[in-house]
């Protein structure tokens, strides 16, 4: 008898576990199928101020996994019931300044190596520091976009900028061309992290009625830019020798005053990142990662900080289930490298989870490539085709790079005006890369009149004006439609592979800039026209939902 009571009192509490789980998964079930129900209600911001509380999140970018997408739904309620505060601008500003670095890695190279070349090789040399800033971008994208969505934005976010600034010293001291390419290539390893990982934080922290400075956030791109062809403008000019025959390390320091000082200047951004801002993990990647407790924390953190009521309790996230444990847990699974691979194959999937889901990545991916070739690959033989077409004034090297600054500075409100355009009902994310595609192409092809150094300003200020709007809608558009779980390693493999693409660009342009044909500059024009119908045909509107 004492046997038969206990199987049953066995069978009875293995009924109420299941039950109990049943009902777990029920009530995840249940929050997730009211999202349309909470469409009509409002809360109260921290303001006072009413707003409508949940528009429909994003769900259909989301994995299989009911608690976490209210779990993430909650936390969107949060946020927006908190709203804009000081540290969601002084964010913007920070986060933005990884644009910022990002840029001015790339602009720094691209203002100093004809003279680095000269010093260190000779005339006519074969760009392999350019060539190895590709390879690093490349790297840096997998390297900080992967690991934040493993273990966390908070340590990539933190590092990035300080790695940049340190490398970006050593590579303004190198003394050889081995060692100028070694730390050129480690300081954009780590710049080439930024952008992904800076979106990603601010994106996730960003209540949804400002979801347009997701796009607005790309005029750091021309900030960094500016800084960089400013610093040069001042320094090249009059520190960088004429020829490769007397060129010595005494009459170039034009190139090492500009690494020097650009370096410094994101040495410091990194260090009010770590010491002023010092940034908590977004609740977004706390709660898919098991970490309720410290997501509620950090969101009852910022409201209070900011005075501002936040209704969402701990137990309204401990109801909603617990979520799918495949993710990376470094207390449980240590520094096991095969659980990194197969979680970061895991978020790989997440971005191919469905045929509308896979149709849109491969949209965005090759987007990434086009942008990535034709741009850099139609700048490449531009100034080549119109000198062989009778321009003038454009060797001079003061005419450069004060034609460069001022292009950079009206590229900075392209973003500006892109996050003014996505507000319109009618545009949205798509509607604007749609216009911005077309123009730029447009104003690209008739670049190809420009003779002198006048119109060289003016065509170049409205190419990077133009492009600058497609270019800030595709940076946020990116992030936007991916979700929490694998957000930042959808940006990775997006830039990387547009990287790879743009990597063959000073490869073509050495083996044909020889030729005097103008097909290279009409196919590259097109091919930036062409992404005008790859953003009609995107399936996702992130203006009319928020990111998950």
């Amino acid at each position: 008898m004492s046997t038969l009571n206990e199987k049953s009192n066995i069978q009875n509490s293995d009924s109420q576990n299941s039950e109990s789980q049943d009902s777990q998964k029920s009530e995840a079930q249940k929050v997730q199928v009211e999202y349309s129900v909470k469409d009509a209600e409002l809360l109260e911001d921290g303001k006072g101020v009413m707003i409508k509380a949940a528009q429909k999140d994003m769900t259909e970018v989301e994995n299989d996994d009911p608690a976490l997408s209210a779990k993430i739904h909650l936390v969107n309620d949060a946020l927006d019931e908190i709203g804009f505060t000081w540290t969601h601008a002084a964010l913007f500003c920070i986060a933005g300044f990884g644009y910022s670095a990002d840029s001015q890695m790339e602009m720094i190279q691209s203002s100093v190596y004809t003279y680095v070349n000269m010093q260190f090789l000779g005339d006519n040399s074969y760009p392999i520091a350019t060539q190895c800033s590709y390879a690093a971008l490349i790297l840096g994208s997998f390297i900080f976009g992967f690991g934040a969505d493993l273990i966390g934005r908070k340590l990539c976010f933190n590092s990035s900028l300080l790695l940049a600034a340190v490398f970006g010293m050593f590579t303004g001291g190198a003394g050889s061309y081995p060692m100028y390419v070694i730390f050129f290539f480690l300081s954009e390893v780590a710049a080439g992290g930024n952008l992904g990982t800076d979106v990603a934080v601010f994106m996730e922290y960003l209540p949804s009625k400002y979801q347009y400075l997701n796009t607005t956030m790309a005029a750091w791109w021309g900030v960094g830019q500016t800084i960089a062809a400013v610093l040069a403008w001042a320094f090249m000019p009059n520190n960088s020798c004429s020829d490769a025959a007397t060129c010595t390390s005494s009459n170039n320091r034009g190139w090492r005053y500009n690494w020097y000082v650009n370096s410094g200047i994101i040495l410091v951004v990194g260090l009010i990142r770590l010491f002023v801002l010092k940034l908590k993990e977004t609740p977004k990647f706390l709660v898919s990662n098991g970490r309720d407790e410290e997501a509620y924390e950090t969101i009852m953190a910022l409201a209070k900080k900011h005075n501002r009521h936040c209704s969402l309790t701990l137990e309204d996230l401990k109801s909603c289930g617990e979520i799918k444990e495949d993710y990376y847990n470094a207390k449980k699974h240590g520094h096991s490298f095969k659980k990194l691979c197969t979680t970061t194959w895991d978020n790989i999937k997440i971005l191919f989870q469905s045929r509308k889901v896979t149709y849109s990545t491969s949209l965005i991916i090759l987007s990434w490539m086009i942008i990535g070739l034709a741009y850099s690959t139609f700048y490449n033989f531009l100034y080549t085709y119109i000198a062989e077409h009778g321009a003038t004034g454009l060797d001079s090297t003061y005419i450069t790079y004060r034609n460069g600054t001022i292009d950079n500075v009206v590229g900075i409100f392209g973003p500006i005006a892109a996050g003014w355009l996505i507000k319109v009902p009618f545009l949205g994310r798509r509607g604007t890369m749609i216009i911005g595609a077309i123009a730029g192409m447009a104003i690209l092809f008739g670049y190809t009149t420009c003779r002198t150094a006048a119109a060289d300003a003016g065509f170049g200020s409205a190419t990077y004006f133009l492009i600058n709007v497609y270019y800030a809608c595709l940076y946020a558009y990116t992030p936007e439609v991916f979700p929490t779980r694998a957000r930042t390693t959808g940006v990775a493999l997006c830039m990387a592979l547009g990287r790879v693409a743009g990597a063959f660009s000073p490869v073509i342009y050495w083996f044909a800039s020889s030729s005097s044909s103008a097909a290279p500059i009409w196919a590259c024009g097109a091919l930036i026209g062409s992404l005008s119908i790859l953003a009609f045909l995107m399936p996702f509107e992130p203006s009319k939902q928020r990111t998950v």
